[in-house]
């Protein structure tokens, strides 16, 4: 009994840490914002792969994981983690690894996601060819 206390204590506490992570009381659009949720990929620079394509953001884990897979590109798979080790930035956005190429294993990237508004966010960072890379998501209502 003591450790499904101690279990569900742990769980709880780990489910706030995930929330806070893609959670931000105010952000750069001035009102509260999280990622929870799904996006789509409407633009993607220099590579414009996986264009359509939908990752889900899920609060527990603090990750992104693709869930519907438009086109193929970089050996990517559907249900890839694709954002990982989200977490709020002072700029009010975001820090993640982002996947860039899933070829000859998984290669994350430091990226950061801006918040252009309530419905729109910006990941940049770098691919897997050492480029800027810019891509831009639309929330899914």
């Amino acid at each position: 009994m003591k450790f499904i206390k101690i279990l569900a204590l742990v769980f709880i506490g780990f489910s706030f840490t995930g929330c806070d992570a893609i959670q931000k009381a105010t952000n750069s659009t001035g009102s509260a914002f999280s990622l929870t949720g799904k996006w789509t990929l409407n633009s993607n620079t220099p590579e414009n792969v996986l264009v359509g394509s939908v990752v889900t953001v899920t609060p527990l884990l603090s990750e992104g994981r693709l869930t519907t897979m438009t086109g193929s590109g970089n050996c990517f798979r559907q249900s890839d983690v694709v954002w990982k080790s989200i977490a709020s930035d002072n700029a009010g956005g975001f820090t993640i690894s982002n996947l860039v190429s899933g070829c000859s294993g998984l290669n994350f990237q430091p990226a950061s996601i801006y918040v252009m508004n309530a419905n729109e966010i910006r990941v940049t960072g770098k691919n897997a060819s050492g480029q800027e890379l810019t891509q831009v998501w639309q929330r899914v209502k």
